[in-house]
């Protein structure tokens, strides 16, 4: 295949000025270091983090973004990819963990609640997306506070993990007053029962205060456990407070250890509150845009990563559709409308762009929105631009990206 960077345009013939070119094929390469033995992560965070040497492009809080030891912090899955396949950007995601035995990298692999009730969904709710569209309530508020013995309560998750053998395991934003075991506080740990036949605390908010100030030196108070995951023997999980350490991610379950520094983070001690450990395939290509609001012509910083030398094919349309693709590893459906007018002039006139990754895995360039009548109807009727990538090499498919049209 000719590794050419091919231009991201209008599917409309017209001559490219050899400024534009430039502008267009310039690739931010990044040296870095070789990366330090240690975990990989998907986080999310409290409040929105600006571009900085580590973080080449803004990180809203909303956004679940990678982080691993010596290298730049990564795009994951943002508001764009949450509007491309649900047709709605979430204000804010506060839990995050991957379904035991879920597909790697796939749209049905990604479990997390809401910070606050929207779209029709409640933040005690356990949500995960489908291959077809829109969002699916895995587990209901409502279900999770009868198995608590709170029924009517507003339940609000704000961490959540799944164990080796399948069960939910939680965290409380707020205090419950009353329940099947008595009151339970917001940095208690808890696990959910098969079948919704009640709940278990397997950590009291002193224990993890102690295995806090244990693995830190530090006795300020915790406040609450805002992350979770579950690892091997040890469980896994942020806190609120002390500053210090509200980014950085501990361990219980053994020797209370710190798993992961905020100072080695990346992302300039932001507080943690949510947290996945990425699984062997789950780090897919991914395609990301420094905005998912835009006018037409608007210049927007585009991310690609994937594969060291991976060559990603960029296919391109208005309006949203579905078509499976679980033959290939990978996201598992396209959600593009393969019948779109841009799509199918770029595919008529094999003019598609390719992107080559350099040897980070990174592409990175400054674009132009297109500034005529490419934009069409997603999954909700709003309009806007669809993006998604295919690794041609390693035959894996991204999660889409979508712009809306301001």
């Amino acid at each position: 295949m000719n590794h050419v960077l091919n231009r991201f345009s209008s599917a409309r013939k017209q001559t490219l000025s050899a400024r534009g070119r430039r502008a267009l094929s310039v690739l931010f390469l990044l040296s870095v270091p070789v990366a330090a033995q240690g975990p990989r992560l998907v986080v999310s965070t409290t409040d929105d983090v600006l571009p900085t040497a580590g973080v080449a492009f803004p990180v809203k809080d909303g956004d679940l973004v990678t982080v691993e030891a010596g290298r730049p912090v990564a795009p994951f899955f943002a508001g764009g990819h949450f509007q491309a396949t649900w047709g709605f950007a979430p204000g804010d995601i506060d839990a995050f963990a991957h379904f035991p035995g879920s597909r790697p990298g796939g749209a049905a692999s990604l479990a997390f609640s809401l910070l606050s009730n929207e779209a029709g969904f409640l933040d005690g709710d356990v949500l995960t997306l489908t291959v077809t569209g829109g969002a699916l309530r895995v587990i209901s508020e409502a279900d999770l506070a009868s198995a608590m013995g709170a029924a009517g309560a507003n339940i609000d998750i704000d961490a959540l993990a799944y164990d080796s053998q399948g069960r939910l395991l939680f965290s409380l934003t707020d205090n419950l007053s009353a329940s099947s075991i008595g009151p339970v506080l917001d940095g208690d740990i808890l696990r959910l029962e098969p079948s919704f036949a009640g709940f278990t605390r397997l950590f009291t908010e002193a224990e993890v205060q102690t295995a806090f100030t244990a693995a830190t030196g530090l006795s300020d108070p915790i406040l609450d456990v805002q992350a979770l995951e579950s690892s091997g023997s040890e469980l896994w999980y942020a806190v609120q407070s002390p500053s210090r350490h509200d980014g950085s991610v501990l361990a219980l379950g053994g020797t209370p250890r710190v798993v992961f520094d905020e100072n080695t983070m990346g992302l300039g001690g932001a507080e943690v509150d949510a947290l996945g450990e990425l699984r062997p395939g789950d780090e897919i290509p991914v395609f990301h845009m420094s905005l998912d609001q835009a006018l037409p012509g608007d210049v927007v910083h585009v991310e690609a990563r994937g594969k060291p030398q991976g060559v990603l094919l960029v296919l391109m349309a208005g309006r949203t559709g579905t078509l499976d693709f679980a033959r290939f590893a990978g996201f598992g459906s396209w959600y593009l409308d393969r019948f779109d007018p841009w799509l199918s002039v770029l595919l008529s006139t094999r003019s598609m762009p390719l992107v080559v990754l350099d040897g980070a895995g990174r592409f990175a360039a400054d674009w132009h929105m297109p500034t005529g009548s490419e934009f069409g109807a997603g999954i909700t009727g709003e309009l806007g631009w669809s993006f998604q990538v295919f690794d041609v090499a390693h035959l894996q498919l991204s999660a889409p990206f979508r712009v809306l049209k301001l």
